[in-house]
């Protein structure tokens, strides 16, 4: 599945709290859910850990993770904080195969 459409890109800067991976994810859910119907994420990267999912070690142009998302229907991009996580989501009814952990 390739995906035709631009990706929505979000910046969100998160001041007065600490975050943490499931702090990120739950902000960065709300948000795609205000753009897109039943948003589903399909990749993620924790800069904090440098964690990735999925890890697709064998694409060598741009981050795997990043690569997977823009062809597997990836329609919003949620990065905060300079990139400390970033999160990528699809419509639920958009999505062949997706990946959420």
């Amino acid at each position: 599945m390739h995906n035709t459409q631009p990706m929505h890109e979000i910046q969100l800067h998160i001041e007065g709290m600490q975050l943490d991976y499931a702090s990120a994810r739950a902000i960065s859910e709300t948000v795609a859910n205000h753009i897109v119907e039943s948003a589903m994420c399909i990749a993620w990267y924790d800069g904090q850990k440098q964690e990735e999912h999925p890890a697709v070690p064998e694409c060598q142009h741009k981050p795997g993770w990043l690569a997977y998302a823009e062809g597997h229907g990836g329609r919003i991009k949620v990065e905060l904080n300079d990139g400390e996580f970033v999160f990528i989501f699809a419509s639920v009814n958009e999505v062949e195969g997706g990946v959420s952990e």
